[in-house]
Protein backbone atom coordinates (compact mmCIF):
# COMPACT_ATOMS: atom_id res chain seq x y z
CA UNK A 1 0.00 0.00 0.00
CA UNK A 2 1.58 3.31 -1.04
CA UNK A 3 2.14 6.10 1.48
CA UNK A 4 -0.56 8.79 1.08
CA UNK A 5 0.43 12.43 0.58
CA UNK A 6 -0.69 15.22 2.90
CA UNK A 7 -3.92 15.96 1.06
CA UNK A 8 -4.80 12.29 0.89
CA UNK A 9 -4.07 11.85 4.61
CA UNK A 10 -6.59 14.53 5.38
CA UNK A 11 -9.15 12.79 3.21
CA UNK A 12 -8.38 9.45 4.88
CA UNK A 13 -8.83 10.97 8.34
CA UNK A 14 -12.22 12.33 7.31
CA UNK A 15 -13.32 9.00 5.84
CA UNK A 16 -12.08 7.11 8.92
CA UNK A 17 -14.14 9.48 11.06
CA UNK A 18 -17.18 8.66 8.89
CA UNK A 19 -16.72 4.95 9.60
CA UNK A 20 -16.30 5.57 13.33
CA UNK A 21 -19.46 7.70 13.32
CA UNK A 22 -21.29 4.92 11.51
CA UNK A 23 -20.21 2.47 14.23
CA UNK A 24 -21.46 4.82 16.94
CA UNK A 25 -24.80 5.47 15.22
CA UNK A 26 -25.69 1.81 14.74
CA UNK A 27 -26.78 -0.20 11.68
CA UNK A 28 -29.93 1.78 10.99
CA UNK A 29 -28.19 5.13 10.48
CA UNK A 30 -24.82 3.90 9.21
CA UNK A 31 -25.58 3.29 5.52
CA UNK A 32 -25.22 6.92 4.41
CA UNK A 33 -21.70 7.24 5.83
CA UNK A 34 -20.66 3.83 4.54
CA UNK A 35 -21.76 4.82 1.03
CA UNK A 36 -19.78 8.07 1.29
CA UNK A 37 -16.62 6.07 2.03
CA UNK A 38 -17.34 3.44 -0.63
CA UNK A 39 -17.73 6.18 -3.25
CA UNK A 40 -14.03 7.07 -2.85
CA UNK A 41 -12.88 3.72 -4.25
CA UNK A 42 -11.30 0.59 -2.81
CA UNK A 43 -7.85 2.04 -2.07
CA UNK A 44 -8.99 5.00 0.00
CA UNK A 45 -11.75 2.94 1.62
CA UNK A 46 -9.18 0.36 2.74
CA UNK A 47 -6.82 2.97 4.19
CA UNK A 48 -9.73 4.65 5.98
CA UNK A 49 -10.88 1.29 7.36
CA UNK A 50 -7.42 0.56 8.70
CA UNK A 51 -7.27 3.99 10.34
CA UNK A 52 -10.68 3.59 11.97
CA UNK A 53 -9.88 0.10 13.24
CA UNK A 54 -6.44 1.17 14.49
CA UNK A 55 -7.95 3.97 16.53
CA UNK A 56 -10.52 1.62 18.04
CA UNK A 57 -7.77 -0.85 18.94
CA UNK A 58 -5.56 1.84 20.44
CA UNK A 59 -8.41 2.86 22.73
CA UNK A 60 -9.00 -0.81 23.57
CA UNK A 61 -5.38 -1.26 24.71
CA UNK A 62 -5.84 1.76 26.95
CA UNK A 63 -8.83 -0.02 28.54
CA UNK A 64 -6.63 -2.93 29.62
CA UNK A 65 -7.17 -5.39 26.77
CA UNK A 66 -4.55 -7.64 25.16
CA UNK A 67 -4.31 -8.65 21.46
CA UNK A 68 -5.34 -12.28 21.97
CA UNK A 69 -8.27 -11.18 24.10
CA UNK A 70 -9.58 -8.88 21.38
CA UNK A 71 -9.60 -11.82 18.96
CA UNK A 72 -11.38 -14.01 21.53
CA UNK A 73 -14.02 -11.39 22.32
CA UNK A 74 -15.30 -10.53 18.83
CA UNK A 75 -17.86 -12.67 16.97
CA UNK A 76 -16.26 -15.47 14.94
CA UNK A 77 -17.20 -13.99 11.53
CA UNK A 78 -15.05 -10.96 12.43
CA UNK A 79 -12.02 -12.91 13.69
CA UNK A 80 -10.00 -12.67 10.47
CA UNK A 81 -10.65 -8.93 10.13
CA UNK A 82 -9.72 -8.08 13.72
CA UNK A 83 -6.59 -10.24 13.48
CA UNK A 84 -5.50 -8.38 10.34
CA UNK A 85 -6.24 -5.03 11.98
CA UNK A 86 -4.24 -5.97 15.08
CA UNK A 87 -1.29 -6.99 12.90
CA UNK A 88 -1.34 -3.63 11.12
CA UNK A 89 -1.83 -1.59 14.31
CA UNK A 90 0.90 -3.34 16.31
CA UNK A 91 3.57 -3.03 13.64
CA UNK A 92 4.13 0.53 14.77
CA UNK A 93 5.14 -0.60 18.28
CA UNK A 94 8.88 -1.43 18.73
CA UNK A 95 9.04 -5.10 19.63
CA UNK A 96 11.73 -4.52 22.26
CA UNK A 97 9.40 -2.17 24.13
CA UNK A 98 6.53 -4.65 24.32
CA UNK A 99 5.85 -6.67 27.44
CA UNK A 100 6.62 -10.41 27.00
CA UNK A 101 2.90 -11.22 27.20
CA UNK A 102 2.26 -8.84 24.31
CA UNK A 103 5.06 -10.35 22.27
CA UNK A 104 3.81 -13.88 22.89
CA UNK A 105 0.22 -13.08 21.96
CA UNK A 106 1.18 -11.21 18.80
CA UNK A 107 3.47 -14.05 17.75
CA UNK A 108 0.55 -16.46 18.08
CA UNK A 109 -1.64 -14.46 15.67
CA UNK A 110 -1.60 -15.39 11.99
CA UNK A 111 -1.95 -11.88 10.61
CA UNK A 112 -2.52 -10.79 7.01
CA UNK A 113 -3.04 -7.38 5.35
CA UNK A 114 -6.44 -5.74 5.72
CA UNK A 115 -8.23 -6.19 2.41
CA UNK A 116 -11.76 -5.16 1.46
CA UNK A 117 -13.54 -7.48 -0.94
CA UNK A 118 -15.84 -6.13 -3.62
CA UNK A 119 -18.55 -4.92 -3.44
CA UNK A 120 -17.34 -2.29 -1.01
CA UNK A 121 -20.55 -1.53 0.88
CA UNK A 122 -20.94 -5.00 2.47
CA UNK A 123 -17.22 -5.08 3.24
CA UNK A 124 -17.40 -1.68 4.92
CA UNK A 125 -20.42 -2.84 6.89
CA UNK A 126 -18.20 -5.51 8.43
CA UNK A 127 -15.57 -2.92 9.26
CA UNK A 128 -18.19 -0.73 10.92
CA UNK A 129 -19.59 -3.75 12.78
CA UNK A 130 -16.12 -4.59 14.12
CA UNK A 131 -15.41 -1.00 15.16
CA UNK A 132 -18.74 -0.99 17.02
CA UNK A 133 -17.85 -4.24 18.82
CA UNK A 134 -14.42 -2.92 19.82
CA UNK A 135 -15.92 0.34 21.06
CA UNK A 136 -18.45 -1.56 23.20
CA UNK A 137 -15.93 -3.73 25.05
CA UNK A 138 -15.64 -2.64 28.69
CA UNK A 139 -12.74 -1.49 30.81
CA UNK A 140 -10.69 -4.40 32.18
CA UNK A 141 -8.08 -4.50 34.95
CA UNK A 142 -4.66 -3.87 33.47
CA UNK A 143 -2.63 -7.07 33.70
CA UNK A 144 0.60 -5.90 32.03
CA UNK A 145 1.89 -2.55 30.70
CA UNK A 146 0.32 -1.52 27.41
CA UNK A 147 2.26 -0.85 24.19
CA UNK A 148 2.07 2.92 24.53
CA UNK A 149 3.40 3.12 28.08
CA UNK A 150 6.80 4.66 28.62
CA UNK A 151 8.10 2.05 31.05
CA UNK A 152 7.86 -1.67 30.40
CA UNK A 153 8.84 -4.06 33.15
CA UNK A 154 9.77 -7.63 32.37
CA UNK A 155 7.30 -10.27 33.46
CA UNK A 156 8.09 -12.81 36.16
CA UNK A 157 9.73 -16.06 35.17
CA UNK A 158 7.38 -18.85 34.20
CA UNK A 159 7.57 -22.57 34.70
CA UNK A 160 10.72 -24.40 33.59
CA UNK A 161 10.16 -25.27 29.90
CA UNK A 162 11.27 -28.85 30.52
CA UNK A 163 8.61 -29.31 33.20
CA UNK A 164 5.99 -27.69 30.98
CA UNK A 165 6.87 -29.98 28.10
CA UNK A 166 6.44 -33.07 30.28
CA UNK A 167 3.13 -31.85 31.72
CA UNK A 168 1.72 -30.87 28.33
CA UNK A 169 2.68 -34.24 26.92
CA UNK A 170 0.93 -36.10 29.73
CA UNK A 171 -2.24 -34.01 29.48
CA UNK A 172 -2.35 -34.33 25.70
CA UNK A 173 -2.28 -38.10 26.05
CA UNK A 174 -4.94 -37.96 28.79
CA UNK A 175 -7.25 -35.95 26.53
CA UNK A 176 -6.80 -38.24 23.54
CA UNK A 177 -7.03 -41.71 25.07
CA UNK A 178 -10.43 -43.48 24.94
CA UNK A 179 -9.58 -45.39 28.15
CA UNK A 180 -10.70 -43.70 31.38
CA UNK A 181 -8.16 -45.51 33.57
CA UNK A 182 -5.28 -44.43 31.35
CA UNK A 183 -6.51 -40.83 31.28
CA UNK A 184 -6.75 -40.89 35.07
CA UNK A 185 -3.20 -42.19 35.44
CA UNK A 186 -1.77 -39.65 33.00
CA UNK A 187 -3.63 -36.75 34.61
CA UNK A 188 -2.51 -37.89 38.06
CA UNK A 189 1.10 -37.94 36.95
CA UNK A 190 0.75 -34.45 35.45
CA UNK A 191 -0.77 -33.10 38.68
CA UNK A 192 2.00 -34.76 40.70
CA UNK A 193 4.69 -33.11 38.59
CA UNK A 194 3.02 -29.70 38.71
CA UNK A 195 2.36 -29.72 42.45
CA UNK A 196 5.87 -30.89 43.33
CA UNK A 197 7.37 -28.19 41.11
CA UNK A 198 5.16 -25.48 42.66
CA UNK A 199 6.26 -26.28 46.19
CA UNK A 200 9.89 -26.51 45.12
CA UNK A 201 9.62 -23.02 43.67
CA UNK A 202 8.04 -21.75 46.88
CA UNK A 203 11.09 -22.99 48.82
CA UNK A 204 13.57 -21.55 46.29
CA UNK A 205 11.94 -18.10 46.33
CA UNK A 206 11.28 -18.03 50.09
CA UNK A 207 13.71 -15.11 50.64
CA UNK A 208 12.39 -13.08 47.68
CA UNK A 209 9.55 -10.53 47.81
CA UNK A 210 6.34 -12.43 47.06
CA UNK A 211 4.62 -10.91 44.04
CA UNK A 212 1.38 -12.18 42.54
CA UNK A 213 0.35 -11.66 38.94
CA UNK A 214 -2.81 -12.13 36.90
CA UNK A 215 -4.11 -13.43 33.58
CA UNK A 216 -7.45 -14.09 31.88
CA UNK A 217 -8.67 -17.44 30.58
CA UNK A 218 -11.31 -17.35 27.83
CA UNK A 219 -14.04 -19.99 27.79
CA UNK A 220 -15.82 -21.54 24.83
CA UNK A 221 -19.61 -21.68 24.81
CA UNK A 222 -22.12 -22.89 25.68
CA UNK A 223 -22.48 -23.41 29.46
CA UNK A 224 -19.78 -20.92 30.32
CA UNK A 225 -20.92 -20.45 33.93
CA UNK A 226 -20.35 -24.08 35.00
CA UNK A 227 -17.13 -24.11 32.97
CA UNK A 228 -16.03 -21.08 34.99
CA UNK A 229 -16.76 -23.07 38.15
CA UNK A 230 -14.42 -25.79 36.90
CA UNK A 231 -11.67 -23.19 36.44
CA UNK A 232 -12.39 -21.88 39.95
CA UNK A 233 -12.11 -25.43 41.34
CA UNK A 234 -8.67 -25.90 39.79
CA UNK A 235 -7.55 -22.38 40.74
CA UNK A 236 -8.51 -22.80 44.40
CA UNK A 237 -6.65 -26.09 44.66
CA UNK A 238 -3.55 -24.42 43.20
CA UNK A 239 -3.51 -21.37 45.48
CA UNK A 240 -5.06 -18.98 42.94
CA UNK A 241 -8.20 -16.83 43.06
CA UNK A 242 -10.64 -16.33 40.21
CA UNK A 243 -13.48 -14.10 39.03
CA UNK A 244 -15.92 -14.79 36.20
CA UNK A 245 -16.95 -12.22 33.57
CA UNK A 246 -20.31 -13.66 32.41
CA UNK A 247 -20.86 -11.08 29.65
CA UNK A 248 -17.43 -11.66 28.15
CA UNK A 249 -17.07 -15.38 28.80
CA UNK A 250 -13.69 -15.24 30.52
CA UNK A 251 -12.22 -15.89 33.96
CA UNK A 252 -9.74 -13.58 35.65
CA UNK A 253 -7.06 -15.48 37.57
CA UNK A 254 -4.73 -14.12 40.26
CA UNK A 255 -1.81 -16.07 41.67
CA UNK A 256 1.90 -16.65 41.41
CA UNK A 257 3.22 -17.32 37.92
CA UNK A 258 3.93 -21.00 38.53
CA UNK A 259 0.49 -21.60 40.03
CA UNK A 260 -1.21 -19.75 37.19
CA UNK A 261 0.58 -21.90 34.62
CA UNK A 262 -0.53 -25.01 36.47
CA UNK A 263 -4.11 -23.79 36.78
CA UNK A 264 -4.47 -22.89 33.11
CA UNK A 265 -2.98 -26.17 31.89
CA UNK A 266 -5.04 -28.39 34.18
CA UNK A 267 -8.29 -26.42 33.78
CA UNK A 268 -7.98 -26.57 29.99
CA UNK A 269 -7.34 -30.31 30.07
CA UNK A 270 -10.21 -31.03 32.45
CA UNK A 271 -12.55 -28.90 30.32
CA UNK A 272 -11.66 -31.06 27.33
CA UNK A 273 -12.24 -34.22 29.33
CA UNK A 274 -15.58 -32.97 30.69
CA UNK A 275 -16.76 -32.08 27.18
CA UNK A 276 -15.90 -35.57 25.98
CA UNK A 277 -17.69 -37.13 28.97
CA UNK A 278 -20.74 -34.93 28.39
CA UNK A 279 -20.90 -36.00 24.73
CA UNK A 280 -21.32 -39.60 25.86
CA UNK A 281 -23.91 -38.85 28.56
CA UNK A 282 -27.53 -39.90 27.91
CA UNK A 283 -29.24 -36.59 28.72
CA UNK A 284 -29.71 -33.97 26.02
CA UNK A 285 -31.72 -31.23 27.75
CA UNK A 286 -30.09 -27.95 28.80
CA UNK A 287 -30.99 -28.59 32.46
CA UNK A 288 -29.30 -32.01 32.35
CA UNK A 289 -26.12 -30.65 30.76
CA UNK A 290 -25.98 -27.70 33.13
CA UNK A 291 -26.33 -30.03 36.12
CA UNK A 292 -23.72 -32.40 34.68
CA UNK A 293 -21.08 -29.69 34.35
CA UNK A 294 -21.84 -28.09 37.73
CA UNK A 295 -21.54 -31.50 39.41
CA UNK A 296 -18.34 -32.21 37.50
CA UNK A 297 -16.78 -28.98 38.79
CA UNK A 298 -18.02 -29.70 42.32
CA UNK A 299 -16.46 -33.15 42.44
CA UNK A 300 -13.22 -32.01 40.80
CA UNK A 301 -12.91 -29.34 43.50
CA UNK A 302 -13.33 -31.94 46.26
CA UNK A 303 -10.76 -34.26 44.77
CA UNK A 304 -8.19 -31.59 44.00
CA UNK A 305 -8.42 -30.22 47.55
CA UNK A 306 -7.82 -33.72 48.90
CA UNK A 307 -4.93 -34.19 46.48
CA UNK A 308 -3.36 -30.87 47.47
CA UNK A 309 -3.47 -31.89 51.12
CA UNK A 310 -1.64 -35.13 50.29
CA UNK A 311 1.20 -33.48 48.37
CA UNK A 312 1.71 -30.50 50.70
CA UNK A 313 5.06 -30.73 52.55
CA UNK A 314 4.80 -31.44 56.27
CA UNK A 315 7.69 -29.15 57.20
CA UNK A 316 6.58 -26.14 59.25
CA UNK A 317 9.37 -24.10 57.64
CA UNK A 318 7.19 -23.65 54.56
CA UNK A 319 4.19 -22.28 56.49
CA UNK A 320 5.32 -18.61 56.60
CA UNK A 321 6.33 -18.76 52.94
CA UNK A 322 2.92 -20.02 51.86
CA UNK A 323 1.21 -17.49 54.12
CA UNK A 324 3.25 -14.68 52.54
CA UNK A 325 2.37 -15.92 49.05
CA UNK A 326 -1.32 -16.14 49.94
CA UNK A 327 -1.26 -12.58 51.31
CA UNK A 328 0.32 -11.36 48.07
CA UNK A 329 -2.41 -13.07 46.04
CA UNK A 330 -5.15 -11.59 48.22
CA UNK A 331 -3.67 -8.09 47.93
CA UNK A 332 -3.38 -8.33 44.15
CA UNK A 333 -6.92 -9.67 43.86
CA UNK A 334 -8.32 -6.87 46.03
CA UNK A 335 -6.48 -4.27 43.92
CA UNK A 336 -7.76 -5.66 40.62
CA UNK A 337 -11.30 -6.57 41.68
CA UNK A 338 -12.53 -4.26 44.45
CA UNK A 339 -16.06 -4.90 45.68
CA UNK A 340 -16.39 -8.24 43.90
CA UNK A 341 -19.61 -10.18 44.51
CA UNK A 342 -19.95 -13.97 44.74
CA UNK A 343 -22.55 -15.79 42.65
CA UNK A 344 -22.99 -19.52 42.09
CA UNK A 345 -24.43 -21.47 39.20
CA UNK A 346 -27.19 -23.83 40.30
CA UNK A 347 -28.26 -27.26 39.04
CA UNK A 348 -31.84 -28.55 38.98
CA UNK A 349 -31.54 -31.87 37.14
CA UNK A 350 -30.76 -34.79 39.52
CA UNK A 351 -29.79 -37.27 36.81
CA UNK A 352 -27.42 -34.77 35.22
CA UNK A 353 -25.87 -34.06 38.61
CA UNK A 354 -25.30 -37.77 39.30
CA UNK A 355 -23.80 -38.35 35.87
CA UNK A 356 -21.50 -35.35 36.29
CA UNK A 357 -20.20 -36.69 39.60
CA UNK A 358 -19.52 -40.05 38.01
CA UNK A 359 -17.67 -38.44 35.11
CA UNK A 360 -15.53 -36.41 37.51
CA UNK A 361 -14.65 -39.61 39.34
CA UNK A 362 -13.12 -40.91 36.10
CA UNK A 363 -11.05 -37.71 35.88
CA UNK A 364 -9.76 -38.37 39.41
CA UNK A 365 -6.50 -36.50 40.04
CA UNK A 366 -4.40 -37.62 42.99
CA UNK A 367 -0.99 -35.94 42.93
CA UNK A 368 0.34 -38.35 45.58
CA UNK A 369 -0.34 -41.40 43.43
CA UNK A 370 2.83 -42.75 41.80
CA UNK A 371 2.51 -43.52 38.11
CA UNK A 372 5.29 -45.27 36.23
CA UNK A 373 7.02 -43.04 33.70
Amino acid sequence: MRTPDRETRGSVALLAARLTEAAALGPGAALDRIQQVAAQGAELATVASVASLSRALELLWQRGWLPGEAVAAVPKPLTALVTAAIGHECRRYPTARLHPVWRAQLAALDTAPVELAEPLVPALRRVVELVAVLMSLPQLPRLVPGPCEAEVRAGTAGVDPRVMAKVRGLLTKAESTPFAAEAEALSAKAQELMSRYAFEQAVITADHPQQATARRLWLSGPYQAPKAQLVEAVAGANRCRSVFYPRLGCVGLVGHETDLEITELLATSLATQSTRALAGAPGRTRAYRQAFLVAYAHRVHQRLVDAAAQVRPHSTALVPVLASREAAVDAKFAALFPGIRTRRTTATNPSGWTAGLAAADLADLHPHRRVAS
